[in-house]
């Protein structure tokens, strides 16, 4: 009785770990939830029929991530990126050790030398697998030095650059649109196999597959929105009702371990 007693408790307890995780979560942007999932185990008593099965309490299978959509908000970024549907954006930092890392989390921003990466400094990868550098000033035909006045991004994740005089009001050069390139999106034949590495990033796993690299719109990959982030697929609702019911689980089975203590003590004597 007490093995089955002790599985209940590791049951309970690796449930509350995992909603407990999930809420301190809640406002990452692009965090998909996990779920504890169990199985039944079964054992063969002394003096059992054949074929019947002795229960042996549940055990552990691993959280598993759901990736689910999550809910849209709108930022005053254009950097801000968010993927409508499929798909996932590819980042890489040549010297970590994840060089290419896969995430949902759009919160980009422009670094001094051009490159558009991410909160930890990846860089993101456009349709060619190469970093998008958007410069911050450029020469145009005439030589005049602009600046980097607006940035645009399509559904389609086309990002074209706007740019302008150094000096308002002091050239005759209209602004000057740069196209600059296509962002990338990846799927996967099986996303629920990526190894989550914190932070909403993603690496792959012989689970996951390889990653299939499309553009937005294209191939079943859903839409990018520009200016908008994603934020997590939890319902905080859902969550603290789990988590209630993993408390009760885990103070009943407590109670049971208690009882059978006791009852083994007065048996032993």
């Amino acid at each position: 009785m007490i093995p089955t007693i002790r599985n209940g408790l590791e049951a309970a307890s690796h449930n509350l770990s995992v909603v407990s995780h999930n809420i301190a979560n809640a406002g990452s942007n692009g965090y998909k939830k996990s779920r504890a999932d169990f199985y039944d185990t079964y054992g063969v008593g002394l003096g059992s029929l054949p074929g019947i099965d002795l229960g042996q309490g549940a055990r552990t299978d691993g959280p598993r991530r759901q990736h689910s959509q999550g809910s849209l908000k709108a930022t005053a970024s254009e950097l801000d990126l968010a993927v409508s549907g499929l798909g996932m954006f590819v980042t890489t930092k040549a010297d970590d050790a994840n060089p290419v890392v896969f995430t949902r989390d759009g919160s980009m921003r422009l670094e001094d030398d051009g490159r558009v990466v991410t909160w930890d400094g990846r860089s993101l990868i456009d349709s060619e697998g190469q970093p998008i550098f958007i410069p911050v000033q450029r020469e145009n035909a005439n030589g005049e030095r602009q600046l980097l006045t607006a940035v645009n991004i399509s559904l389609r994740g086309d990002i074209r650059a706007v740019y302008g005089s150094e000096v308002p009001n002091t050239s005759t050069a209209p602004s000057e649109i740069v196209e600059v390139g296509t962002i990338a999106l990846v799927r996967f034949n099986n996303v629920a196999g990526l190894k989550a590495i914190g932070s909403g990033q993603f690496v792959t796993t012989e689970k996951s597959g390889l990653p299939n690299l499309g553009t937005a719109g294209e191939e079943n990959f859903g839409d990018i929105q520009s200016g908008n982030l994603e934020m997590s697929n939890i319902n905080m609702t859902d969550e603290l009702t789990k988590m209630m019911q993993a408390q009760q689980a885990y103070s009943a089975s407590s109670r049971l371990l208690q009882a059978a203590v006791d009852m083994s003590k007065r048996l032993i004597g």
